[in-house]
C-alpha cells in the first residue's frame, strides 16, 4: 500500500500518546463550555486510543517450585558510538546472564571487554564484521548453541537477527537478538521483518524464548501488538520511553523492547549510556521451566 510504503501511518501511529494530548484539551474545552454530548464523544475516543498504551501484566508465578530468575540486559549501541567505559560500568552493575548488544561492532566489544564487562559471559553468538550482515551480538553466561540462517538477512530484508539456544540452570531457552527495520523510507519492509520475528516465534511451539533488542516498533502499532499478543512484557502499566535518549527533552517512545514467552517479565529499568540515542534495559525475568 503505498500510504504504508512511504511510512506516514506507522510514523503517526509511533507518535499517538502525544495526540492524545490535543484529545484531552478538547475535552477540557467541551467541558467548560458545557458541551456534554461533544466531551462524551471525544472521552470515548481518548479511552479507544489509550487502550493499545495500557498494558495489564498477570500475575507472576512467584518463587518457589523451582523458578528461576534471570537478567537480561538489552542496548541499541548507536552504531556502536556509545561510551565504553558507562556501558562496561552499565553491564557490571547490572550483571545480566544475558547481553544483548544492537548496533555494536567488534571494536566495541573488544574495548568493553578489555573493562571486564564480559568476564561472566563467556559465551556468545557470531562476529559483526563491519559491512556485513547482522550487527547484533547476544552473550550468555551460560553454554549457547546459536542456530545458523534461523531469521536470516534474507528473510528480514534488512539485518539477520542472531537465534541462539542457552542451556540455563532451569532448562533450555531461545533468545533472538531484534534489530527491526525502521518504518520511515519503506514501511512495507519494517512489517515484513516484524512479520518474520512474528512467524518464527509462532513456529518454536512451547519452546520458551526471549525477543530483545530494538523492535523500532511500540505499543501503538498493530504489527507489534501481533507480535506480542502472546507474550510477557515490561511490567509497566505505560510504555518505558527508550528514544531519543540524546536530546534536550526525555525520551518519547518505548522502541525497545524485552519480551518472553514462557517466562514472566517482573521488572524493567532503563539505563542512559553516553553516545547512543537509546536507552539501555535491563530487565529481570522469571522462568518456570
Amino acid at each position: 500500500m503505498p500510504w504504508l510504503a512511504a511510512g506516514f501511518l506507522p510514523r503517526i501511529q509511533a507518535i499517538q500518546p502525544w495526540l492524545l494530548a490535543i484529545i484531552v484539551f478538547a475535552i477540557i474545552a467541551a467541558l467548560i463550555r458545557r458541551r456534554w454530548l461533544p466531551s462524551g464523544i471525544t472521552a470515548a475516543l481518548l479511552l479507544v486510543g489509550i487502550l493499545p498504551l495500557v498494558h495489564f501484566s498477570g500475575a507472576a508465578p512467584n518463587g518457589s517450585n523451582g523458578n528461576h530468575e534471570l537478567k537480561v540486559f538489552s542496548f541499541n549501541a548507536g552504531r556502536a558510538q556509545a561510551d565504553p567505559l558507562q556501558l562496561a560500568q552499565a553491564i557490571r552493575e547490572a550483571d545480566p546472564d544475558v547481553l544483548v548488544l544492537v548496533e555494536t561492532s567488534e571494536p566495541l566489544i573488544a574495548s568493553i571487554g578489555k573493562l571486564n564487562a564480559l568476564e561472566v559471559l563467556s559465551h556468545r553468538s557470531g562476529t559483526v564484521p563491519t559491512g556485513g550482515d547482522r550487527d547484533t551480538v547476544v552473550f550468555s553466561r551460560y553454554p549457547m548453541t546459536e542456530r545458523q540462517e534461523e531469521i536470516s538477512a534474507q528473510k528480514t530484508g534488512w539485518y539477520g537477527f542472531p537465534v541462539v539456544d542457552i542451556a540455563s540452570p532451569s532448562g533450555v531457552f531461545s533468545v533472538v537478538g531484534v534489530h527491526v527495520y525502521p518504518p520511515l523510507d519503506d514501511a512495507e519492509r519494517w512489517e515484513h521483518g516484524l512479520d518474520q520475528l512474528n512467524r518464527w516465534a509462532r513456529q518454536q511451539g512451547m519452546q520458551p524464548v526471549i525477543l530483545a533488542g530494538d523492535f523500532n516498533a511500540t505499543r501503538t502499532h498493530p504489527q507489534f501488538r501481533r507480535l506480542a499478543a502472546d507474550m510477557s512484557a515490561e511490567n509497566t502499566m505505560w510504555p518505558l520511553n527508550t528514544w531519543p535518549a540524546d536530546r534536550q527533552y526525555p525520551p518519547i517512545m518505548g522502541i525497545d523492547r524485552v519480551l518472553a514467552r514462557g517466562m514472566s517479565v517482573l521488572d524493567a529499568r532503563s539505563i542512559k549510556i553516553a553516545g547512543s540515542d537509546h536507552l539501555a534495559l535491563s530487565v529481570t525475568v522469571r522462568s518456570s521451566l
